[in-house]
């Protein structure tokens, strides 16, 4: 499927803005069937500022993962643009795709699959310094001490093995080897959920750290709404490969306006909230089961099956994302600009 161009002013305060992307595979089916499109991601957009963590939330299966591959270049897009500092990253390559991929860089979700056994930490770690050609070999040593002491590590471990440490020991080396090129953006794909619910703090309270002190930019792919809202300023939360609810993390966690956002929200442990809602508007239950596949997405709104406050244009009508004061959301409940 051939992607579309599409306009995009480029704003100095946003170090990326991801512009109607869509991610499309196709399905096998039945000889002689109608090719079916499995629509992981369907019309996309956000902005990520300089020096702030932007976070994607959803249920298993939303399109968060494959937003971060796209995001990487990890994948290509069906259609839509990606700017990365100006420049379309599905356009560059050569030294270009040299610089972006140092730029960026990204944190796996699983530590245990994200280091090469064979290879000894000191190694590891010395070869983002050799390919980017960023230290005298003399001094790579010495940096990669200074890696692993700004994630609570120190020299002992340069000649151990990945298989000799903890969950959280290898995501804390992963973190130090996406910190080693100095990146201006770094995308955390689930970074906690492998680990154990003692370590997932630790591990938490690195990553504001280095959000405090290194002026670094996150994309934080996430289900943990506690997580998110310790960490992020701006949070999108997504539903069937598309956003259905974005604004400030203080404003979204105080009056979410999408009913799959209360849904997360009255779902997350230890989150309890008053919900604020329009003047003659009562709460009502959401249905968490029922909830359609991304082959066949219902017509109207996506979430309408499992919404019990839906009504007459939700069946039919797909809600475009728009403002609703300080937030956008894609709701029929609410007027959007």
């Amino acid at each position: 499927m051939n992607g579309t161009e599409t306009n995009i002013s480029v704003s100095p305060d946003n170090l990326l803005q991801v512009r109607d992307i869509k991610k499309y595979f196709s399905v096998k089916t039945g000889l002689g069937a109608t090719k079916k499109w499995l629509k992981a991601v369907d019309g996309v957009s956000f902005d990520v500022k300089k020096e702030s963590v932007f976070a994607l939330v959803g249920e298993s299966g939303c399109g968060k993962s494959t937003v971060a591959r796209l995001v990487l270049k990890l994948l290509d897009l069906t259609s839509g643009r990606i700017i990365f500092k100006g420049k379309d990253i599905s356009a560059i390559n050569g030294g270009d795709l040299q610089s972006f991929r140092r730029a960026v860089q990204i944190v796996f979700q699983d530590p245990f699959a994200a280091l090469n056994p064979r290879m000894r930490i000191v190694d590891a770690l010395s070869e983002p310094f050799k390919i980017h050609n960023i230290a005298p070999g003399s001094e790579i040593k010495d940096r990669v001490v200074e890696l692993l002491n700004k994630v609570g590590l120190n020299a002992e471990v340069l000649s151990k093995y990945p298989h000799e440490f903890s969950g959280g020991q290898r995501q804390r080396i992963c973190i130090a080897r996406a910190l080693a090129v100095s990146p201006e953006l770094i995308v955390a794909d689930e970074p906690l959920s492998a680990l154990d619910v003692s370590i997932q703090a630790q591990i938490l309270n690195l990553l504001q750290e280095i959000k405090k002190t290194s002026g670094i930019s996150m994309v934080f792919i996430s289900h943990d709404l506690r997580v998110v809202r310790y960490l992020s300023d701006e949070v999108a939360v997504m539903y069937l490969g598309r956003i259905v609810e974005t604004g400030k993390t203080d404003d979204l966690f105080a009056a979410p306006k999408h009913p799959y956002t209360e849904l997360l929200l009255s779902s997350a442990p230890k989150l309890k909230y008053s919900f604020q809602h329009a003047p003659g508007e009562s709460r009502l239950p959401v249905d968490s089961s029922d909830m359609p596949g991304a082959v066949d997405v219902p017509p109207g709104c996506p979430f309408h099956t499992r919404c019990h406050r839906r009504f007459g244009p939700c069946d039919q009508i797909s809600p475009e994302l728009g403002k609703s004061g300080e937030s956008s959301v894609a709701c029929h409940l609410y007027k959007t600009s």
